[in-house]
């Protein structure tokens, strides 16, 4: 087991979000406001449609690769092909022909067999494959801003980052002889079709729960309230990104124990006590600037990097096993519903503490059910 695995899938979070952030700079500098802004909101409309088709099912598509069920993943990625035809069928009549590349995301979102490279354990691919489609998205930004065609060019930028990541996928996937990292033991062949509904559930949750408060949130908002918590907020999604990426590795890994916790946990505490104490270095760092009303906002934000860790503990000790299907359905309408609850209040304070107090239900609701089994009358989970 490569203990600097999660640091290599951490690296790659960051080499994506810094390519993102580059291309926007290209393309901000070069490309009419107007036409940027009907760019990002077609990769907005494909990026639901890029999420439909993967629908959860990444985790689940590596430990069936460990598990050597050939006809579960043929079965699984079929129907990711569909659902990615489906909605390029839905959605194609509704763009414009010259934002048509933007429909080979979801096609290219479901072939790419990246998680392949993960049940293998082979995170420094990831890293790879990452700078591969950021080097190509980049390339073709630089080309659009240069050419006098650079609308056309403009919707092949995130196209190509899919489309380049998916063949690196496949070219490492298939190329010569890899062993995939298989679960020990004699009764750990197969995984149980029950558990596969709640681990796709489970795997929802922790997609959505970064996202989906700020997706409800109303432009009725103050101005000034609404811009910090649009910026306290990108600030709380790398925190996000990052415990993600470590979050899949120890999945992947089998990771329990002291290992999961100082992987996850230590590094949380460090983020908030930092974000608690020095918000306008935090702040400075990312943006550049920081203002006392942004500061303290983050101040109030601080503990959401240290819950979300805690939830994300608790979803690797429960998502494999068994019973856990009520809870992971209650965990995510709790989700969904508050989110729109939370949208309701009125200020950016009040919206961040809230946020808080849902990440702590949550890792709560999750403690008492690996504890006390409430969902099944089987022995505890381990922690």
């Amino acid at each position: 087991m490569d203990n600097r695995a999660p640091l290599w899938m951490i690296a790659a979070t960051v080499l994506n979000r810094a390519g993102g952030w580059i291309m926007v700079l290209i393309l901000g500098h070069a490309i009419a406001p107007g036409l940027l802004a009907d760019y990002f909101s077609a990769i907005v409309t494909l990026g639901v449609a890029v999420s439909l088709t993967q629908a959860g099912c990444g985790p689940l598509l590596v430990r069936l690769a460990q598990n050597r069920q050939i006809q579960a993943i043929i079965a699984i990625v079929m129907l990711r092909i569909g659902l990615a035809l489906t909605a390029i069928i839905i959605l194609a009549p509704g763009l414009l022909p010259v934002t048509w590349p933007v429909l080979i995301m979801p096609l290219a979102a479901a072939l790419s067999p990246d998680w392949i490279i993960t049940a293998r354990l082979q995170f420094h691919r990831i890293l790879a494959i990452g700078s591969l489609g950021q080097i190509a998205g980049i390339a073709i930004a630089l080309y659009a801003s240069t050419s006098a065609n650079g609308a056309a060019w403009l919707y092949a930028c995130a196209p190509a980052i899919s489309l380049t990541s998916c063949l690196a996928s496949a070219f490492w996937a298939w190329s010569g002889r890899h062993d995939i990292a298989q679960n020990d033991g004699a009764s750990a062949n197969t995984l149980n079709i029950k558990i596969w509904p709640q681990l796709v559930l489970f795997t929802l949750l922790a997609g959505v729960l970064p996202n989906i408060d700020i997706a409800f949130v109303q432009s009725a908002l103050p101005p000034g309230d609404h811009d910090v918590l649009m910026l306290v907020h990108r600030l709380l999604l790398l925190c996000a990104a990052g415990f993600s990426a470590i979050s899949g590795v120890l999945f992947a890994q089998k990771q329990t124990g002291a290992g999961r916790d100082i992987w996850l946990l230590l590094p949380a505490s460090f983020i908030a006590l930092g974000l608690l104490v020095l918000p306008d270095a935090a702040l400075t760092l990312l943006f550049g600037h920081s203002t006392e009303q942004s500061a303290d906002i983050l101040r109030l934000a601080a503990p959401w990097p240290l819950l979300l860790a805690l939830v994300l503990r608790q979803v690797l000790i429960l998502q494999e096993h068994p019973g856990h299907l009520p809870l992971a359905a209650l965990a995510l309408g709790i989700c969904v519903s508050s989110a729109w609850a939370l949208a309701q209040l009125g200020s950016a304070s009040s919206i961040l503490v809230a946020m808080n107090a849902k990440l702590a239900v949550l890792a709560v609701l999750f403690v008492v059910a690996t504890r006390f089994n409430i969902w099944q009358r089987q022995p505890s989970c381990q922690n």
